[in-house]
C-alpha cells in the first residue's frame, strides 16, 4: 500500500497528514510576521519619521510680509519707569516647567551668594533699569543660576523691558534704543529701510503704539531700535529668549514659554531664517493625514504665523521643515507635542516674527 501526504478516515473524508499541518501553522506564522511588520512601520513613520509642518506656500518670491494689512496694533499701557509693575501679558512659569536634570549643584555659599545679587540687580530695577538688563542678561547667560533665580529673573527681565523695549520711551543712557523725527514723504517701512532697521515695520508700529501704519505725521518722534535681533531656545527650560545686540554687549530683550518637538525631536544648533518664508495666515497640509487648511483658517493648527528655519551649521545643514510658528493648542505650551518645530503663544509669536529678519537674525537651539 502506497501512503500519500493524505490518509482517508473510514467515514472517506480525508485527514491532514502532520507534514500539512506543519505548512498550514507556517502560512499563518508569515502571516503574523507581516502584519507586525506593517504595523511597526505605520508606528515608526506615525511617531518618529521627519514630516515636515513647513506650510505649502513658504517660498514666494516677494516678501507677503510687506504686502498683508496688520490690524491695528493693541496699545500698550505706558508704565513709568519708577514704578514698574508685573504686566498680565509676562509669562509666568512654574519650577517644574524646568528640567534640573542638567542644573550644577551649587554649594550653600555660592547659592547665597547668587541670591544676594539676584538681589541687588532686582533693587536696580526701578533706579536704573538699563543697568539691570544687562545685569540679568549676565545672571540669564550663566548655566550655574539656579532654577528659581532663573525664574525670578526671567520675571524681572520682561518687566524691565516693557519699558526698554515695548514702550515709546527712549531713556538717555540706553544703546539699543534711538529717536527718529518723521520726514516728509515717510512710511513706517520707508523709515525701516533707510535706518537699516533689522525688524519688521510693524514693530516701529508696535512699541509707538500707532493705531494702523499710515498713523504718522511729519515732525513725529518714534523710537526705533539700533541692533539686530537673535533668539536662543533652550530646550531644557521651554523658553524662548530674545537678545539685542551681539557678542558680550548683547541684552535679553524678551523671554517667551514654548512647546517643542515629541520624543526631543527639535534639532540643536545654529539656525538662520530661510529666505522668502516668513508668513502670515499661511495655508498648511498636516503631512501625516494630508488634511489641508486654508488661509485664515481658525482650526490652522500652525497659527497665523511661520518663520522657516535653516541650519548653518554642518550638523543640521540639510534639516528641512523646520520653523517657528503659533498655535491653537495652547495647552502644548511647556510640553514636547510638535513635530520637531518650536510652537509659541500666539501673542508671542506675532512678536518674535516682528523682531527675527533674514538673513542677519540667529536662531540658537540648546538642549
Amino acid at each position: 500500500m502506497v501512503l500519500t501526504s493524505q490518509s482517508i478516515r473510514s467515514d472517506g473524508r480525508r485527514m491532514m497528514s502532520s507534514d500539512g499541518r506543519r505548512i498550514r501553522r507556517r502560512g499563518w506564522k508569515l502571516f503574523a510576521l507581516l502584519g507586525l511588520v506593517i504595523v511597526f512601520t505605520w508606528i515608526g513613520w506615525r511617531f518618529f519619521g521627519t514630516q515636515s509642518e513647513i506650510p505649502a506656500n513658504e517660498i514666494r518670491a516677494v516678501d507677503p510680509a510687506d504686502q498683508v494689512s496688520m490690524p491695528p496694533a493693541h496699545p500698550l499701557e505706558e508704565i513709568p519707569v519708577a514704578t514698574i509693575e508685573a504686566s498680565n501679558d509676562v509669562a509666568v512659569v512654574t519650577p517644574q516647567d524646568i528640567s534640573t536634570s542638567s542644573d550644577p549643584v551649587n554649594a550653600p555659599q555660592e547659592t547665597a551668594s547668587m541670591n544676594d545679587a539676584l538681589q541687588a540687580v532686582m533693587a536696580q530695577v526701578d533706579t536704573d533699569p538699563v543697568s539691570a538688563r544687562s545685569a540679568l542678561t549676565r545672571i540669564l547667560e550663566d548655566s550655574a543660576t539656579p532654577p528659581e533665580n532663573r525664574l525670578r529673573a526671567y520675571e524681572a527681565i520682561n518687566k524691565v523691558n516693557a519699558v526698554l523695549t515695548f514702550s515709546d520711551r527712549v531713556l538717555p543712557n540706553d544703546p539699543c534704543a534711538q529717536n527718529y523725527t518723521v520726514k516728509e514723504g515717510d512710511s513706517l517701512s520707508s523709515i525701516r529701510k533707510s535706518l537699516n532697521l533689522d525688524c519688521e515695520w510693524r514693530f516701529i508700529q508696535r512699541i509707538n503704539r500707532l493705531p494702523t501704519e499710515r498713523s504718522i505725521r511729519v515732525g513725529q518722534v518714534l523710537k526705533t531700535p539700533t541692533s539686530v535681533f537673535h533668539a536662543e531656545v533652550r530646550k531644557g527650560e521651554f523658553r524662548l529668549n530674545i537678545f539685542e545686540g551681539d557678542g558680550s554687549k548683547r541684552v535679553m530683550v524678551a523671554s517667551y514659554p514654548i512647546s517643542l518637538g515629541e520624543f526631543n525631536s527639535t534639532p540643536t544648533g545654529s539656525f538662520a531664517i530661510r529666505p522668502r518664508s516668513k508668513l502670515i495666515d499661511p495655508e498648511w497640509r498636516n503631512p501625516r493625514t494630508g488634511q489641508h487648511f486654508e488661509s485664515n483658517d481658525p482650526a490652522n493648527p500652525i497659527g497665523e504665523r511661520w518663520m522657516g528655519l535653516k541650519g548653518i551649521e554642518p550638523h543640521n545643514k540639510d534639516f528641512a521643515g523646520y520653523g517657528i510658528h503659533g498655535t491653537i493648542d495652547t495647552t502644548s505650551i511647556g510640553k514636547q507635542a510638535s513635530m520637531g518645530c518650536i510652537r509659541m503663544m500666539p501673542q508671542d509669536v506675532e512678536v518674535v516674527y516682528e523682531l527675527l529678519t533674514e538673513p542677519n537674525s540667529i536662531v540658537t537651539i540648546s538642549p
